[in-house]
């Protein structure tokens, strides 16, 4: 657009970045920050991304855990969600300066949205001209990184567990790996879902490009096209890399929430454990293994594709390839076989276990915590117990008391 929204007299244009989880909306939101001063120059304004969280928990009333259930209670309204009412009346007032041709508003926890959750979206968007956008990404390599997600946000279940949890296609299933699955991973429903209200050339879905030596600025400049805006007056250099941790991680912090760690407070136990995964954890990556699909669970994920394909063809656009969401599975491709995949060994969890000892043992020496002596002697060299231990520090270092102890349910 050359011209403003307000100088040719059309509503200006909010593109709603609703996600889904682990189709590098990160990425795409560090970018957003980073540029929101040349993208403002361009006539686009990025609202605050603090903001832009605080308002979409309140719109659908989710808890304060990462990967939010609803509250309890009655359907909430937009009445409910002030937050969300000033951030859009903040958009409007923005978008009708001269010079602005509309907002960009990223928020992955907007694809847990139901019908009633979609309405209150369009209702509180009036006068804006609304464009939604759901990046999607092939559902063989997001199931083990939904895990992964979920596990350092204080989800309890194995990955051979979650894994079988997302295959069970009940109405009201009774395992949260199941539900937490659903409200994260199942495209189709959100495409279903959002693409009820909104026409096609309104409704982008954009894929996550799949393969080896693909750019990784790629879904940036796919992102942006829907936009409008050439990706190359951005800066792409500023993105934050969210990697990934090893399956021996990832199932330690399992097996620590397992052992009482996931009822602690969430933001506490946030602010606590991406610390100590980032400063403990993270270099353990390069010689642990990597959680992998067994052959039912990848027949699956590739059904899933094809699944979101048929969805996104009915009722949105299909921006990048149909072939980032493949069908069938790459012949080099590596899974376990059966229909359960391979438990991680004890050597790497352990392992795992001991770094993550030392780092909150260190913690609690930083916050001036004196710890009992059965607490910082060396961990047994039963797994269970090591990992036992290994909780109970942690459980302190989140709380600030030295006597405080878990209850493991």
């Amino acid at each position: 657009m050359s011209a403003s929204s307000t100088a040719t007299g059309s509503a200006p244009r909010l593109v709603l970045h609703i996600g889904a989880m682990k189709t590098g909306t990160t990425f795409v939101q560090d970018l957003l920050i980073a540029n929101a001063e040349t993208l403002g120059g361009l006539g686009w304004y990025v609202p605050d991304q603090r903001v832009v969280v605080r308002a979409t928990r309140e719109l659908l009333a989710l808890t304060d855990a990462a990967v939010g259930s609803s509250r309890a209670g009655a359907p909430p309204t937009l009445a409910d969600a002030p937050r969300w009412v000033t951030l859009m009346d903040d958009v409007r007032a923005r978008t009708a300066e001269p010079g602005c041709h509309g907002a960009i508003v990223s928020m992955e926890f907007l694809s847990y949205s139901k019908r009633p959750g979609v309405q209150r979206v369009l209702e509180s968007t009036h006068g804006l001209d609304l464009h939604v956008v759901l990046t999607v990404r092939d559902a063989v390599r997001a199931l083990p990184s939904q895990w992964q997600s979920l596990v350092r946000n204080a989800h309890r279940s194995s990955w051979p567990e979650f894994a079988a949890a997302a295959r069970v296609r009940s109405k009201r299933p009774p395992h949260p790996g199941t539900r937490a699955f659903r409200r994260t991973q199942d495209v189709p429903r959100m495409v279903r879902t959002w693409g009820e209200s909104l026409t096609p050339d309104r409704f982008a879905a954009v894929t996550v490009p799949a393969g080896a030596g693909r750019p990784r600025t790629l879904l940036w400049e796919r992102f942006l096209g829907v936009v409008g805006i050439d990706a190359a007056l951005t800066d792409t250099d500023a993105a934050f890399d969210n990697p990934q941790l090893g399956y021996g991680s990832c199932d330690l912090l399992r097996r620590v929430n397992d052992a009482g760690l996931a009822a602690e407070p969430p933001s506490a136990y946030r602010r606590v454990l991406r610390r100590l995964t980032h400063d403990r954890l993270l270099a353990l990556r390069e010689h642990e293994s990597r959680p992998r699909v067994d052959a039912v669970t990848a027949a699956f994920a590739l059904d899933l594709n094809a699944r979101s394909l048929a969805a996104i063809a009915r009722h949105a656009t299909l921006v990048g390839e149909a072939g980032d969401l493949p069908v069938a599975l790459d012949p080099d491709a590596v899974v376990d076989p059966g229909d359960v995949p391979a438990q991680v060994a004890d050597e790497e969890v352990r392992r795992a276990g001991d770094a993550l000892f030392a780092g909150a043992l260190a913690w609690c020496e930083e916050e001036g915590l004196h710890l009992p002596a059965e607490l910082t002697a060396p961990l047994p060299d039963d797994l269970d117990a090591a990992v036992t231990q290994v909780a109970t520090v942690l459980g302190v270092a989140i709380s600030g008391d030295p006597a405080h102890r878990l209850n493991p349910s």
